[in-house]
């Protein structure tokens, strides 16, 4: 079965995916940039693998170390945990994207069992090994983007056993990425983490808390950390500064409520965090190209 996913997330910023551990650890999902706020999918992590597929148009992955550019019929795969977002290039209109996410556990079956500790926590417990991408510029990535794609006939038909059947072939893609990158892993260095550790933290809070008034203060007391290095660490890992990350998140949501309620501009607004709506209204404009209203009409 694929799933068409809008984005949402939870208050720790992790995706609400349809996933359920235990009874079938792995999904198959569906995505149009257009339907999504600002045609992206915001920084979020999650505990899963994920495998993206780009069915149209191009698109950039951010990490907190790097941006990476990526065009029609490209795949990569993303380690469990790690910070991204995806957006579409230059807000380019009609781009696509198939995902596979799924537990180690779909493939390694029982916990700490060989599979486990031999072919998938070295990959969870690499630094380095954050994002890889797979162009179809030799025989082996051709294999692997074709194992995806009939990934996605197999959920799209759902013949008897189909279940088995991406297992199946989720392991030979696996196997084939053990391969694919056993230099790249050999490489494997210490990694300063406690950028990325904290900014989490400090972006807990703010999912949590945007609708108050909160200032730069609280949200470095959130990691027990200065504002200066509050600061510092926004810069560093995402390019932005903490108020404004606050800011975009907020109207963010706030497109959300014009979406999916009936309240009016000053109630979202208030409920938002923003104590003016003139304020709020400017400031919107600005990210979102257009005023709320136009927004809600659009």
């Amino acid at each position: 079965m694929i799933f068409t996913l809008n984005f949402q997330s939870t208050l720790e910023h992790e995706e609400i995916l349809p996933v359920d551990p235990v009874e079938f650890p792995y999904i198959c999902n569906y995505a149009e940039l257009n339907n999504c706020i600002d045609r992206c999918f915001p920084w979020h992590w999650h505990p899963f693998f994920e495998l993206d597929y780009i069915v149209e148009g191009e698109i950039e992955l951010r990490t907190a170390d790097n941006v990476y550019n990526l065009k029609k019929e490209d795949v990569f795969f993303i380690n469990s945990g790690v910070m991204h977002s995806v957006h579409a290039k230059d807000k380019m209109y009609g781009c696509k994207i198939y995902a596979h996410l799924f537990d180690m556990h779909f493939l390694s079956g029982t916990y700490n069992s060989l599979f486990e500790q031999k072919y998938f926590l070295p990959i969870i417990k690499n630094q380095d090994f954050q994002i890889y991408l797979i162009h179809s510029d030799s025989h082996r990535r051709i294999r692997m983007i074709q194992i995806f794609l009939r990934m996605i006939e197999l959920n799209k038909q759902e013949p008897f056993g189909f279940e088995f059947e991406i297992r199946r072939e989720l392991c030979n893609f696996w196997c084939m990425l053990l391969e694919e990158t056993a230099d790249l892993r050999k490489q494997n260095t210490e990694r300063n983490t406690i950028d990325v550790d904290r900014l989490k933290k400090m972006m807990q809070f703010i999912h949590e808390h945007y609708a108050d008034k909160i200032t730069l203060g609280d949200i470095a007391i959130s990691t027990n950390i200065s504002t200066r290095e509050c600061s510092r660490c926004f810069q560093r890992c995402i390019k932005i500064s903490p108020i404004n990350y606050l800011n975009e998140h907020r109207i963010r949501m706030a497109a959300q409520m014009l979406l999916q309620t009936d309240k009016n501009i000053i109630t979202i607004s208030e409920n938002c965090g923003f104590s003016s709506s003139s304020y709020f209204s400017k400031l919107f404009q600005k990210i979102m190209g257009c005023t709320p209203k136009n927004y809600r009409k659009k």
